[in-house]
């Protein structure tokens, strides 16, 4: 579902078809939809998620990076910690691949940077060092062998690794993406042809080890945001709270435990669940199927609303005075009746999808009769 998509629907509820004499303009439109993305995220926000290290001793932490730049974060809607057993992660790989050019064609001519990590049922470590490579004329391909591999962990619950990840440069880069993924633990070796422009958007490898054992049931943690606990120095002129004079800090949250639960190391990990708005341009949209005429809908609203405002004036200025329309008192009445009852129909829309929401974040599983201090055994 593209912008493009949104916009030719609209028009055809709209009954606007393309033309010399439309009554709103492409531009019309697209603010229109803008609106109705803006109120359907604030009832059903985009929902990511992003892994944070752990600081010895710290409650109070930064806001996440959005997924998305143009997309910041509105709230935090869930936080899971600690989301791994203590001590169950295996350290990021030390040894590295031996990487030769080779004879043949793919890849272009100057230097090629790789790195390994391992795959668990749990996640992903970071990354090993670095392994540098230069391909020549004729010499445009990549042997990667002796790839290192892993054994079992039993300290803490047994943790395999199932796979690895190869992460590659583009020619003379410094920005690492997914090369590719060895589905085993054994193979060594690994004929690098791919293109450059192949790794384009591909995934970056990962700066938090989540390669551990998952706790399960997962530990919701309570938090506070825009806080200032006494045992915060960085928070005191965080989101919410005045920073120098005409500024805000940056947001910030705190986790709400005790002494006894706070992280001893860095080696542990917080995940944390916000929102964003929706994304929906001419490159994509986050806005689920199933919610496109809802969209439709809400845009239509907006765009009516827009258009009233020319019906409602009975006079037009001609030769240095007002001049009397034809009688058309009607026609705002109309307008402003077809636009009622699309509200209508809109906020109840969108009630309806808050409901569903709010029942399907509500429903828990079970599992057992759990005592409250399980974790602590």
């Amino acid at each position: 579902m593209l912008l493009t998509d949104i916009e030719a629907a609209l028009r055809l509820d709209l009954f606007d078809p393309a033309g010399p004499n439309q009554r709103w303009t492409t531009m019309d439109l697209d603010r229109a939809i803008d609106k109705a993305v803006d109120r359907y995220s604030q009832y059903y926000p985009n929902i990511m998620y992003t892994d944070m290290a752990t600081q010895p001793y710290q409650r109070t932490y930064p806001y996440p990076q959005s997924w998305n730049g143009s997309y910041p974060v509105w709230w935090l809607e869930r936080i899971i910690y600690p989301l791994q057993v203590y001590g169950s992660a295996f350290p990021a790989p030390t040894a590295i691949p031996l990487a030769q050019a080779n004879a043949g064609s793919g890849l272009n001519i100057g230097t090629y940077r790789y790195l390994v990590t391992w795959l668990t049922p749990g996640g992903e470590t970071t990354p090993s060092p670095v392994v540098t490579v230069t391909t020549t004329s004729g010499n445009q391909t990549v042997l990667l062998s002796a790839i290192p591999f892993a054994s079992t962990l039993t300290s803490s619950g047994t943790n395999t690794v199932i796979g690895r990840n190869l992460y590659r440069t583009q020619v003379n880069g410094q920005l690492f993406f997914l090369l590719g993924t060895i589905d085993d633990n054994t193979t060594t070796s690994w004929l690098d042809n791919l293109p450059d422009s192949a790794l384009l958007n591909r995934a970056q490898p990962p700066t938090i080890n989540t390669s551990g054992i998952m706790l399960w049931p997962p530990r919701e943690c309570a938090f506070a945001e825009y806080s200032n606990l006494f045992d915060s120095t960085t928070a005191l002129a965080a989101g919410g709270n005045p920073d120098l004079q005409g500024r805000t800090g940056s947001p910030s949250f705190t986790l709400t435990f005790n002494n006894a639960e706070l992280p001893k190391d860095n080696t542990q990990v917080i995940r944390i669940f916000y929102a964003t708005r929706h994304q929906l341009d001419t490159s994509g949209s986050t806005i689920p199927e199933v919610h496109r005429d809802s969209i439709i809908l809400g845009a239509s609203v907006y765009a009516m609303e827009a258009y009233q405002v020319s019906t409602n004036d009975n006079f037009e200025f001609q030769d240095g005075s007002l001049h009397d329309r034809i009688d058309d008192t009607q026609s705002p009445q109309a307008w402003l009746a077809a636009i009622t009852s699309r509200r209508q129909q809109f906020e109840e829309r969108l009630q309806e999808i808050k409901q569903q929401r709010d029942f399907a974040y509500a429903a828990r599983i079970h599992w057992g009769e759990i005592p409250i201090h399980w974790g602590r055994l």
